[in-house]
């Protein structure tokens, strides 16, 4: 039978979800006609205990963000949770599709966790949550939901706790022999603000280093947060989850009065002193880079060569219905004369391939990282002095392509006195293809190099 009824009421529809605990399945009560969601353990399961306990916290709670519980089942094999079915989309697959969110996104998310867990603290028989992790948080439109109330217990008894429940990476390491506090559920925040701004699990509680290009998208003051909150010791952490709150506020506050920079949005600019010196070729790499890091990001032609729309053909990338197109996990945007361009602000890092152009683009006049690609050869060096009075009147790169080593070296000894006025100069190593899927050390360097902001 496609759709079996259980319990004379409930026809099920599908499986949700599989795990070590049991099974979750979308049903529908046949007299009601509306869908919920049965959690679904067998009896001999270690965490059988667990579903019990997570069925009389539900009971106690009343929040629009929290499932509330319909029913208890049980028959020989198993015990059953009937709940609230919360539609949306997990965090854990939010973040796979879409890469490292943007910083706005990342600080609603973090304050409405805390407002959860306020409610969670301010009932008669106070609760700790300590299970936080992407897998227990349900995002539809603006709105956090929370789920799995499993690991839960009440403050007064936490010393008594028999269950060593938490998620690796996101769990506090007193759980595992001590006993937990609020200061548990601020690392657990730390620990999701980490995923969210990285895009990969935290499996290393090293708070003191915000990690690579994390640097040039978010703001310092989001960098400080989260170290705080995700320290190692709770005597360095917030002391409060409601103190881990009004920071993110005061943060928020910030970037929406400008008095701070939001990384929401970051617009790199790529030129050159002439043709033929490399700006595609860094362009489609560092677009290749970012995006296999989880950073998504967008390559935009602005120069009219056309030679984009080949290599994507060549390479086998499909166009999407917004005229953007697809290789792999990265994305590219071929110039266009359209008076209507695709919408970007899905992506967090927009890449400018402005060419030789770069006088006349708005798009590389106006961006945050301005990057400048120099020959150093004597018949080149002439196209970097016509360019130079320009550049000075901007923050720019310098990046010096098609040298060893050693050539890097002698320049910069015969070019003190621009060298005096310019200390961003960098030497591009060598990569002959730019949509490799192994970055050497040096190369994964000088791409992080070149990320930092001013």
């Amino acid at each position: 039978m496609n759709n079996p009824i259980w319990f004379g009421k409930y026809r099920i529809i599908k499986t949700l979800g599989k795990g070590g605990s049991g099974e979750v399945f979308l049903a529908e009560h046949i007299k009601l006609v509306s869908q919920c969601a049965i959690k679904r353990i067998p009896k001999g399961n270690p965490l059988h205990e667990q579903l019990l306990h997570e069925a009389v916290i539900l009971k106690s709670l009343s929040h629009p963000c929290i499932p509330v519980i319909y029913d208890f089942e049980e028959d020989d094999e198993y015990s059953y949770i009937i709940e609230q079915y919360i539609e949306g989309v997990l965090l854990k697959d939010f973040v796979k599709q879409e890469g490292r969110l943007k910083e706005s996104l990342v600080i609603s998310i973090g304050a409405a966790i805390c407002d959860l867990f306020l409610y969670l603290y301010s009932l008669d028989k106070p609760l700790l949550y300590l299970d936080l992790n992407p897998g227990n948080i349900i995002l539809k439109n603006k709105e956090v939901k929370l789920i799995d109330f499993g690991a839960c217990i009440y403050k007064k008894s936490a010393e008594k706790r028999k269950i060593l429940l938490g998620t690796k990476g996101f769990s506090a390491p007193e759980l595992k022999n001590g006993i937990p506090n609020e200061q548990s559920d601020v690392y657990a925040i730390g620990a999701l603000l980490y995923y969210m701004t990285m895009g990969e699990i935290p499996l290393s509680n090293n708070s003191n280093h915000f990690f690579d290009t994390a640097k040039a998208l978010y703001s310092k003051g989001l960098q400080n947060i989260i170290q705080k909150a995700f320290r190692y010791h709770p005597v360095f952490r917030y002391l409060s989850v409601a103190e881990l709150k009004k920071k993110l506020l005061e943060q928020n506050r910030k970037i929406s009065n400008g008095n701070a920079i939001s990384r929401d949005f970051l617009k790199i600019g790529i030129a050159g002193a002439q043709s033929r010196i490399g700006v595609t070729h860094l362009a489609l790499m560092l677009t290749r880079y970012l995006n296999k890091k989880g950073i998504k990001s967008l390559y935009v032609e602005k120069n009219p060569s056309g030679h984009l729309r080949g290599i994507l053909n060549k390479r086998g990338a499909t166009l999407q219905k917004d005229g953007i197109w697809q290789l792999e996990s990265s994305f590219y945007l071929p110039f266009s004369l359209l008076s209507t361009p695709p919408e970007t602000k899905k992506y967090s890092i927009i890449i400018y391939d402005s060419g030789v152009d770069y006088k006349e683009d708005n798009s590389y006049k106006e961006a945050d990282i301005k990057l400048f690609l120099i020959g150093t050869k004597d018949w080149e060096i002439g196209n970097f002095i016509q360019a130079e009075d320009w550049l000075k009147e901007d923050s720019v790169k310098l990046l010096l392509n098609f040298l060893s080593g050693k050539d890097y070296r002698d320049f910069c000894s015969n070019e003190r006195r621009r060298l005096a006025d310019r200390q961003q100069w960098y030497r591009i190593p060598y990569e002959p293809n730019p949509f490799t899927n192994e970055f050497s050390k040096e190369m994964k360097d000088f791409l992080e190099g070149i990320m930092e902001p001013e």
